[in-house]
């Protein structure tokens, strides 16, 4: 059996402020904070890797478990944020520009033929998170870490329910209904080619 712990990153001012996040937004003084306490309680979890999305966020939430812990760490792209298009990351999710553009993204969220420039589709996203799976599945570990973000471990969790039959109705109805707090753990276990969630944004530590 392989477990997998996920755990989103820590806050930053983008959080903070509501804006939509540029690639390498660090964390914000309580990102930092909250990465701490999570890391004191990985003190009583062995864990055999981290694994980290290539966004600073979490990096950064990944590094300060894994130096405080004396773990070993990757970075892996393919747990990255869902990629919002270049021309609204800083702004703030209220202004014009972006609600604007958030429309158009949702008119052509299932459109795999339009899309506005550099972002992701419903499609991009569940292909991304099947690989992501199939890669957690082949590594050696038997216990992993994996730090990432919010919309990206639903699509995470969809894809183990469903597989390849994950619908954008169904996915946006979990999406909405699972809330993810900033350096939340969750768990997940895999045996016998079947994934199963265990814990679901267990935030204790932050108190």
């Amino acid at each position: 059996m392989k477990t997998v712990y996920f755990v989103r990153h820590g806050s930053t001012e983008g959080n903070e402020k509501g804006a939509y996040q540029h690639l390498h937004t660090p964390l914000s003084e309580l990102g930092r904070s909250q990465a701490a306490f999570v890391a004191r309680r990985f003190e009583r979890i062995p864990v055999d890797i981290v694994i980290t999305s290539d966004m600073e966020r979490a990096a950064e939430t990944g590094r300060i478990i894994a130096e405080r812990n004396r773990f070993p760490i990757v970075v892996e792209p393919l747990f990255h944020e869902i990629l919002r298009p270049a021309i609204i990351r800083g702004k703030g999710r209220e202004t014009p520009e972006a609600l604007d553009m958030m429309r158009f993204l949702a008119e052509n969220w299932t459109n795999a033929g339009v899309k506005h420039s550099d972002e992701e589709n419903f499609f991009d996203l569940k292909t991304r998170a099947l690989k992501a799976l199939d890669y957690l599945v082949e590594r050696p570990e038997r216990t992993l870490l994996v730090v990432t973000h919010g919309t990206f471990v639903c699509m995470l969790i969809c894809c183990m329910m469903a597989g390849e039959d994950v619908s954008p109705p169904w996915f946006d109805h979990i999406h909405h209904f699972l809330v993810l707090k900033n350096t939340a753990l969750s768990v997940c276990e895999y045996d016998n080619g079947k994934w199963q969630l265990v814990i679901w944004n267990d935030y204790a530590h932050l108190g």
